[in-house]
Parts: structure tokens; C-alpha cells; sequence
């Protein structure tokens, strides 16, 4: 993949755009109209519109909207705590560690 792909690929503009018809795809799954997720998530329907067309509005109504829609579980996924590790010692110790070589049959016994 080139570097041109690469940055659209992790460029703002694009991820709101794709955010916004993800949500447009959760809302039609349910065979609801515009009017009525404005409705069920108390967001103007300008703004919904706007939203799914070109993921511009604010995280506070993307929320309003997930709930309605029930997919609030996919954000609090996102954004949940991670992992604290107590030190540097302790994040060491958490890294997957090999096993432990087996001995080949015939080392070890004294020929």
C-alpha cells in the first residue's frame, strides 16, 4: 500500500465520512426514517442528516444516536480503560514468553 493510500485511509475528514454512513446503514437495519431516529435520539433532523452525510456534528449527538440505536456497546468498547500496569517489571512480565526448548531424544544420556 502506498503512503497516499495509507493517509487517506487514517485521514479525519474520511473516518467522520465513514462513521456517519455506518450509522446511516444501523438506522436503516432497524427500517427507520430519518425523522424517526431525530426523533428517538433528540437531535434535529438537520443535524442527523448532515451527520450521515458527511459525519459533521459532535460527539455528544453521535452518542445521543448510538443509544437510540442501541450500538452504544461499540463506543464504550472503543474508548473503555485499558490495561494499567503497575511498572515497566510488570509489563515485562505480561509479554507472552517462549517455552522452554525440549530436549531431542539421545541429549543427555551420556553417549
Amino acid at each position: 500500500m502506498d503512503k497516499i493510500e495509507a493517509f487517506k485511509q487514517r485521514n479525519p475528514v474520511t473516518l467522520a465520512r465513514e462513521v456517519g454512513q455506518r450509522l446511516r446503514g444501523f438506522r436503516l437495519a432497524k427500517g427507520w426514517t430519518q425523522e424517526e431516529l431525530a426523533e428517538r435520539s433528540d437531535v434535529a433532523l438537520s443535524t442527523l442528516k448532515l451527520f450521515e452525510a458527511k459525519g459533521h456534528g459532535s460527539f455528544q449527538r453521535l452518542v445521543r444516536m448510538a443509544v437510540a440505536l442501541g450500538v452504544d456497546g461499540e463506543l464504550r468498547g472503543l474508548f473503555a480503560r485499558p490495561l494499567v500496569m503497575q511498572s515497566i517489571e510488570a509489563v515485562k512480565r505480561s509479554e507472552r514468553q517462549r517455552a522452554p526448548r525440549r530436549k531431542r531424544q539421545g541429549d543427555g544420556d551420556g553417549a
